[in-house]
């Protein structure tokens, strides 16, 4: 692993943790507000997007593995937003 290359993986490494903190602190505090739920789905789909392109190095790829793999948390995400905006409404 070249100089470059690890730098890169600490500084990801970093970012992953921090927006695993920041989503950790702002769902123990939303209350189940809305808006908050919504920005920790946001912090869930970019941890998951660093780790497929980053961690699993599909970074330089553009095949359908890729497109795959950056879809579906995006799916369930969706799924998990969906189910936060019914309760919000059901009450």
């Amino acid at each position: 692993m070249s100089r470059q290359a690890r730098e890169q993986f600490i500084a990801t490494l970093a970012m992953l943790l921090t927006l695993a903190l920041g989503g950790a602190l702002l769902g123990g505090l939303s209350g189940g507000l809305l808006v908050p739920i919504a920005a920790v789905l946001v912090m869930a789909y970019a941890k998951g997007r660093l780790v497929i392109l980053d961690f699993m190095e599909l970074r330089a790829d553009r095949g359908f593995m890729r497109t795959a793999l950056l879809a579906w948390p995006a799916a369930l995400l969706s799924l998990a937003l969906a189910r936060a905006v019914a309760a919000t409404l059901i009450g």
